[in-house]
């Protein structure tokens, strides 16, 4: 009797579990399969990101889905993209890249999509669109390249001059355009070239409010105690400056040699303050700004920014606006 009862109960478990397996596979036949955007845009930086997010805009609905790689508050020099993140560039309509030496993985990995996948992504690189410069050679770099031997990189930061960032807006708004009409979206182009109407006009009249912060310095002249990615706003701006680094240095250390020579230029020139940019310690910054007894400020280079600006929906407007602030405690 107890073996009968043993095995019924067996028979009826294999048979519950036979049922719920039975019950899975009807549910999954019958759930609808997720909506996926039929345009995908995947950007490798914030810069890339942000434009392209500023196209699309509210508009775009259900149609573009966005992503952004290089996760806010994270290193972006020494990002090293995951399997998940080569698959959404191989499997993406347009992907959208700086080019510079932040973004050397991407060469390898484009290579791969073109091997590996029929499909190839409409690539666009920002350098691409816009006039570059050498990256400053700044301090003891600038000896050692030097000594070396070496070319100068081009500077890969063009995002930070709002002239460049006008036309990397309409070459990003090309690219959604054509990725629309390929996914019979035509309709949605007028809504993609209107938001980037909008936001080139933004850019436009911060552009404005920073010139006028430096057109009322008596000295038009900044010392960036950390790296320097501002070399196409300074430019722009006509800006002279000082730094301890180049904009894709890796260095974190200053000599003292590089420290003494930025706080001389504090003090000869009467300088009110002395930079540093986003998600730095900004230790260099504390030595200077105590030394020269002037306080110091953050400047944004918007290469990458913090995880709570970012959750804020923080822009290249809102940050450049930002500067233009701080650009009129710190000159002089």
């Amino acid at each position: 009797m107890k073996n009968r009862l043993n095995n019924s109960i067996k028979s009826i478990g294999i048979c519950c579990i036979f049922a719920a397996v039975i019950s899975l596979v009807l549910v999954s036949c019958n759930k609808k399969p997720a909506e996926t955007a039929a345009v995908s845009v995947v950007t490798s930086s914030f810069p890339c990101y942000d434009a392209a997010r500023a196209v699309l805009g509210k508009t775009a609905g259900k149609s573009f889905s966005l992503k952004l790689l290089v996760k806010p508050g994270t290193e972006i020099h020494s990002y090293d993209p995951s399997p998940a993140d080569i698959i959404a560039v191989q499997n993406s309509s347009v992907f959208i890249y700086v080019g510079g030496d932040s973004d050397e993985w991407v060469r390898n990995v484009l290579s791969g999509v073109a091997k590996d996948t029929a499909h190839e992504p409409n690539c666009i690189k920002l350098m691409d669109f816009v006039q570059t410069v050498d990256e400053a050679e700044i301090g003891d770099e600038a000896e050692d390249h030097e000594e070396e031997g070496e070319e100068a990189e081009q500077d890969e930061h063009v995002w930070t001059s709002p002239e460049n960032e006008i036309k990397i807006i309409n070459a990003v708004c090309g690219a959604l355009c054509s990725a629309a009409d390929s996914a019979g979206l035509s309709e949605l182009k007028e809504s993609l070239i209107k938001n980037a109407g909008s936001y080139c006009a933004q850019i436009g009249k911060v552009a404005e409010e920073i010139k006028a912060a430096v057109d009322s310095a008596e000295e038009k002249y900044i010392v960036m105690a950390d790296r320097f990615p501002l070399r196409y706003f300074a430019d722009y701006y006509g800006l002279g400056y000082s730094a301890a680094f180049a904009g894709c240095s890796t260095a974190v250390e200053a000599s003292t040699a590089t420290i003494a020579r930025l706080i001389d230029e504090v003090k000869t020139r009467r300088l009110p303050a002395v930079f540093y940019i986003e998600l730095s310690n900004h230790k260099i910054a504390d030595t200077v700004s105590e030394a020269a007894g002037v306080p110091e400020y953050m400047l944004y280079s918007v290469q990458n920014i913090a995880k709570n600006d970012f959750d804020d929906g923080a822009t290249w407007i809102s940050l450049m606006k930002k500067n233009a602030e701080t650009l009129k405690k710190g000159l002089r």
